[in-house]
């Protein structure tokens, strides 16, 4: 093999791992956004109703213990399930719910 050939041979093993590593950044950055869009607090409701419930009634149950007004935690537990419920119905195609479609555009 002449030094012509080697320097071909090496051009072409350069190419290939060019294109290698540009395909593996690929699929990398398609990943990346496929687990960066799950992990939007808002798609975590979406699709996690039931686990999203149970945090706010945690939540209520430590805010309602914690504060002076034993109201408060109903208040908050009563408003996190909400939330989530809406946000399941709104993403099974129910749109009555109109006050969450500005978190929608984000």
């Amino acid at each position: 093999m002449n030094a012509a050939e080697k320097d071909s041979q090496l051009e072409q093993e350069r190419d290939q791992a060019r294109q290698d590593l540009h395909d593996t950044l690929a699929e990398v950055g398609a990943k990346l956004e496929s687990v960066e869009d799950n992990l939007r607090p808002v798609q975590l409701v979406e699709n996690h109703a039931i686990g999203a419930s149970l945090i706010a009634g945690a939540l209520g149950f430590i805010f309602g213990s914690t504060s002076k007004t034993p109201i408060a935690g109903a208040v908050i537990t009563a408003a996190l399930f909400g939330f989530a419920l809406s946000r399941r119905s709104a993403a099974h195609g129910d749109k009555a719910d109109v006050g969450t479609e500005s978190l929608d555009q984000r």
